[in-house]
């Protein structure tokens, strides 16, 4: 009698035993289905971060170059497509629209000793200015500069000369500011030479901007400046009114 007294008590017991054993059945059953649910939509949104990472493009360091000629610092909030508009003119002086790809790729010819079919231009929107690249053979090897003009002035706004292999202490010092400052404010002629170089200080040259040249690179001095009278009229038709 004494242990019967005690079986509904047992089997009690085993009832709530079985159903906790359900009732974590259960939550466990949730929890895998709540989570299967939820890994498609991380894997997805994953896979979204990773497109968009795709279409960043970096701004190639020649157009960096431009921008910092123009006094412009690329950021989120200024991009490329806001400050240039690309396009180009061939030798038969034939104007057509084109890409930064493109206008880098052409830019980057320039700067060689081959000649180039096409030259690009820059144009900087929201103004009047335009960059225009140029290029020479200087006593070293391959010579090139870009000029900023305003368009309805062809006043030049600045200039700024590179090379491949001038001579350090002569040559090589076309890239100094002395010699660029003597270009920037200077209105171009589309059809004769802008400029001269001055060789005898004693003579007097009344038609042409006279440069003095550099001191003991009178044949980079001499290449420089026909390269910038030569390169701009290239882009005579395209400085027209």
């Amino acid at each position: 009698m004494h242990v019967n007294n005690f079986r509904p008590i047992e089997d009690n017991n085993d009832k709530l035993r079985h159903m906790r054993t359900k009732i974590i059945m259960l939550l466990l059953g949730f929890l895998l289905l709540n989570c299967k649910d939820q890994t498609p939509a991380i894997k997805q949104i994953d896979n979204t971060s990773l497109t968009q990472e795709k279409v960043i493009t970096p701004i190639p360091s020649v157009i960096n170059d431009l921008g910092e000629f123009i006094d412009i610092a690329f950021s989120d909030s200024l991009t490329v497509d806001d400050v240039f508009n690309f396009e180009k003119i061939d030798l038969n002086n034939v104007v057509t629209s084109t890409d930064m790809t493109q206008s880098v790729l052409l830019y980057k010819k320039m700067t060689k000793r081959e000649k180039a079919s096409s030259f690009p231009i820059f144009e900087v929107k929201n103004t009047n200015n335009v960059i225009l690249p140029v290029q020479g053979l200087g006593f070293g090897g391959p010579i090139w500069a870009i000029v900023l003009l305003d368009t309805n002035t062809l006043e030049i706004k600045n200039i700024a000369f590179d090379h491949f292999a001038e001579s350090d202490g002569y040559g090589a010092a076309m890239t100094h500011s002395t010699f660029e400052d003597e270009f920037i404010g200077s209105v171009i002629n589309l059809e004769d030479d802008t400029f001269m170089i001055q060789k005898n200080l004693d003579s007097r040259i009344d038609d042409g901007v006279i440069i003095d040249g550099i001191s003991g690179a009178t044949m980079t001095s001499s290449a420089a400046i026909q390269m910038v009278n030569e390169g701009l009229k290239r882009y005579k038709e395209y400085l027209r009114p």
